[in-house]
């Protein structure tokens, strides 16, 4: 086993240039692929054993010309009619037999794209660092394709380099690792060993070699589009509520290191809308974004104490209309360790008949972050919103700056740092810093960490973030340790707790406690979690004028999941948490279909029921017993055409009820929402979506929607 182990550590990969690609058909028959270095091996698995051969070979060619880099991959499988092949559409895992291509362009051992394709040809790629995490919401426009013959299957992968970000020398070593999962099997595994479990060291890569000439700069990208869209509504004539845009997105390489996205007039419509959540939280809802060109660079743009929260821009004015944007522009790059990156959107204004419901604004956000060496590094960003005076409003600004550093002075030991600050109009500048301070070890299968949060009382990243409490000092520490087991039914167990202690600026207590949690997945891909804690009296300065006193107490939930593999696969989960003077709780269960490749369907109920809890009612100016009752049902099927093709459903009804028993109550909320979209991706980058909906609430006339947008990738 050392042997084999020590082989992957020190082997690489060598690509070779050609006259001639490939064509992308999934064949490995060209003469290129002939020429070409090929290396056989059995990656290194971490599932279920770690530290064991995969059980079949794994051949890898690498081809480079003048526009692209290729990789010709054949999985070897002694049987090849047991694969199984499902089809998904663009960035959805499946369980499925794949193969993974890493590349770490900068050799930094901190920075890698990621390239996948399945055996049923789904692609999936993203942007993964070292500080950032993966980012997931990355697309590149690249070609794959796949084929099954008696031997198992094989795959070619085409990546333009104007996907890529890469050094200007003439010649180059890329960091490279590969990866490949068996489905049926339940084997997962990489070329290069990593970390347990599957965790991801770019800093284990090994390297590609070979690659000499590269082009120095791309070509501008652009994508137009056209959208329109009718609402039909409370018998409304339909011309009155007929949409249309025209716009475009660009993309501008300013060298090897840095490019620049402009929009305009951009079309950030949605295919499908944000679930009802139904929240009882003094704060709103955390929204996923969605928005292409938000998307692009999160990574960078990730500022602490959440200071950029991009679904504050063009979002919902208080007369429940979308605040327009009607442009943007956007630089990233990185040039030795640095990487940068500053974001510019102007938004327009909306009228509540004759009033302005929202001023026209713009917003900024920049950071500039510096690797020292792999796991020290220092970061700056800051954001920035300016509201004009506009036909009697008032200006306001709201700026934000953040100071992020992080230090690993001993092996698997580190130093984390955090200072923010907020400046508002009409904000008092007094305690208007935040601060964070963390430590901790974190070998293989074990981690500690310490954590010192405090957040100042005028501390308000608002205009442009997402922030709960603030004025609150939160003292907390977390250890867990997991285990890999090479034999028997268990694959890997775990188990972890968290202590913390918070206090206002005034001394109470506002949130003091501990959380445990433990759980264990079998080689069968069944896991079950077990998680509990405790919470000690509290104090809620939100809840009332001067805020009220709640007794904490117990708290636990459990849930278990079936193998994903599956036609069919489920899970169910249970929890009971404290709320105020009160409990919650809540039932959930997914259930998930298969029938066919093609097709999958996912139904997911929930039921929340909250006791009676003492809350304040704003409405009356008392203090009122409350208790409410959430049901929600959530399905969406989706049918893949073709490959670049694909009809999904998406429908969510719910309801929520809320009665004040000393008050007005009761209250009660009904929704119900049904989105279907046709989407064709017609050629790589480029698309077209159409899409029917309607959504509702019972005695009112349901809206319904009609939506199609058409792109053209260049």
């Amino acid at each position: 086993m050392f042997e084999y182990l020590l082989l992957c550590a020190v082997c690489g990969i060598t690509a070779v240039r050609t006259e001639s690609p490939p064509a992308i058909d999934g064949v490995l028959d060209e003469q290129c692929w002939v020429l070409a270095e090929a290396v056989s091996q059995r990656f290194n698995a971490f599932r279920p054993r770690v530290d064991c051969p995969l059980s079949e070979p794994t051949d890898i060619r690498v081809l480079f010309d003048g526009s692209s880099i290729y990789f010709g991959l054949h999985m070897h499988d002694a049987d090849p009619h047991g694969i199984q092949r499902p089809v998904g559409s663009r960035d959805v895992d499946l369980a499925t037999d794949r193969v993974i291509v890493y590349l770490d362009t900068f050799n930094d051992d901190s920075n890698c794209f990621m390239f996948s394709v399945s055996v049923g040809g789904t692609q999936v790629d993203s942007r993964r660092t070292e500080i950032g995490g993966e980012d997931r919401d990355w697309d590149g426009v690249w070609s794959s394709a796949v084929a099954v013959n008696d031997s198992g299957w094989s795959a070619e992968i085409a990546i333009p380099f104007s996907v890529l970000r890469y050094p200007a020398d003439e010649v180059q070593v890329w960091g490279i690792n590969f990866g490949r999962t068996i489905t049926r099997s339940n084997e997962g595994s990489y070329l290069f060993r990593m970390r347990e479990q599957g965790g991801m060291d770019i800093s284990c890569f090994g390297e590609l070699t070979g690659l000499s000439g590269l082009p120095s700069v791309s070509g501008i990208e652009w994508r137009p589009f056209c959208a329109g869209r009718l609402n039909i509504n409370n018998g409304e004539p339909w011309r009155e509520n007929l949409w249309g845009s025209a716009g475009f997105d660009m993309k501008v390489p300013l060298s090897m290191h840095a490019v620049m996205d402009l929009t305009v007039n951009p079309d950030f419509g949605q295919v499908e809308s944000d679930a009802d959540q139904g929240s009882i939280s003094h704060w709103a809802p955390w929204l996923s974004e969605k928005r292409p060109f938000f998307m692009e660079g999160t990574d960078i743009f990730d500022m602490p104490f959440n200071m950029f929260y991009s679904r504050s821009i063009g979002s919902v004015a208080w007369n429940g209309e979308i605040i327009p944007i009607l442009g943007g522009a956007k630089v990233t790059g990185v040039d030795g360790g640095t990487r940068y990156g500053f974001l510019e959107v102007l938004s327009g204004r909306v009228w509540d008949d004759t009033t302005i419901a929202e001023p026209a604004a713009s917003y900024a956000a920049g950071a500039l972050l510096h690797e020292f060496s792999a796991g020290n590094w220092l970061r700056f960003s800051g954001t920035s919103a300016d509201f004009p005076s506009q036909k009697g409003t008032d200006y306001f600004f709201g700026r934000s700056g953040a100071f992020t550093g992080e230090a690993e002075p001993l092996p698997d030991i580190f130093i984390k740092g955090r200072l923010g600050m907020t400046w508002n109009r009409f904000q008092e500048t007094d305690d208007n810093s935040a601060a964070r301070l963390e430590a901790g070890y974190f070998p293989e299968n074990f981690e500690l960490n310490f954590r010192y949060e405090r957040k100042g009382e005028g501390f308000d990243p608002w205009v442009m973030g997402y922030d709960q409490a603030t004025g609150e000092t939160v003292w907390s520490a977390y250890a867990s340790v997991s285990k890999s087991f090479q034999e028997g039914f268990l694959q890997s167990a775990w188990l972890g707790a968290d202590p913390y202690m918070g206090h206002d600026m005034e001394g109470r207590n506002c949130g003091s406690g501990v959380d445990v949690w433990t759980g264990a997945a079998t080689v069968d891909r069944y896991d079950l979690n077990i998680s509990g804690g405790w919470v000690d009296r509290w104090f809620d300065r939100y809840e009332g004028p001067e805020g009220a006193w709640y007794p904490g107490g117990f708290y636990g939930g459990v849930s278990a999941s079936t193998d994903y593999r599956r036609t069919i696969a489920g899970w169910a989960a249970y929890n009971r948490n404290t709320y105020l003077d009160a409990h919650i709780d809540r039932y959930s269960a997914g259930l998930f279909l298969r029938p066919v490749p093609p097709l999958s369907i996912d139904i997911e109920p929930s039921w929340r029921t909250q006791e009676a809890a003492t809350r304040y009612n704003w409405d009356t100016e008392e203090w009122d017993l409350v208790e409410t009752d959430w049901r929600s049902l959530n399905v969406s099927a989706t049918w893949m055409l073709t490959n670049l093709m694909l009809l999904r459903f998406t429908g969510q009804t719910s309801r929520f009820g809320k009665t004040w028993e000393d008050g007005e109550g009761p209250e009660t909320s009904r929704r119900t929402w049904a989105n279907i979209l046709y989407s064709w991706e017609y050629l790589p980058g480029s698309f077209f979506h159409f899409l029917t909906g309607e959504d509702g609430v019972p005695g009112e006339e349901p809206e319904f929607t009609v939506y199609a947008k058409v792109s053209r990738f260049f």
